[in-house]
């Protein structure tokens, strides 16, 4: 039994310290995209490509001076309301997610031997830095895929006889 307290008693202190992070976990992912650097920051600006290269993660709208982020479907989704920021070396988007503060912020600067744009993109919101990791790790691929190929990656028509997209 006191194995199961200690247990216990760990993911008890583990989960308030996730709750009471309040938006102070980050997340740092970089990427090289074989892209010039006004095409890259046209497609993190542009709405209807952010929604394609999101994918199943969610949506993004622009309404009037906002951009909004919808992550999920249906009665789970959530709602990050932004307000877009130009910076000297990139851009941003700020606002509250899940009752805290929260930013992504993507950087340019020129890759090694001309090779592109090396695009890195900070997060910090509530959510455990892994979930927003990978998220931003999906959204960097796909992002560099349609911009290289003019695709994006998927196994939908795949006659592997998968019987799902993945």
């Amino acid at each position: 039994m006191h194995t199961i307290d200690e247990v216990k008693q760990n993911v008890t202190g583990l989960v308030g310290r996730v709750v009471g992070a309040n938006g102070r976990r980050s997340s740092v992912q970089s990427v090289t995209i074989a892209a010039p650097r006004a095409r890259v920051e046209q497609c993190w600006r542009d709405p209807v490509r952010m929604s394609r290269v999101l994918g199943d993660l969610g949506d993004v709208r622009a309404v009037a001076d906002r951009v909004d982020w919808t992550f999920g479907r249906g009665d789970e989704a959530v709602v990050w309301r932004t307000t877009y920021v130009t910076e000297p070396d990139g851009m941003g988007y700020r606002g509250q997610l899940a009752g805290a503060d929260a930013e992504l912020r993507v950087r340019f600067a020129p890759a090694p031997g001309h090779l592109g744009t090396e695009v890195t993109v900070w997060t910090r919101s509530a959510l455990p830095g892994p979930l927003t990791g990978a998220a931003v790790y999906k959204l960097l691929y796909r992002m560099r895929a349609l911009l290289q190929t003019g695709e994006l990656p998927t196994l939908v028509h795949n006659p592997s006889a998968r019987s799902g997209a993945r």
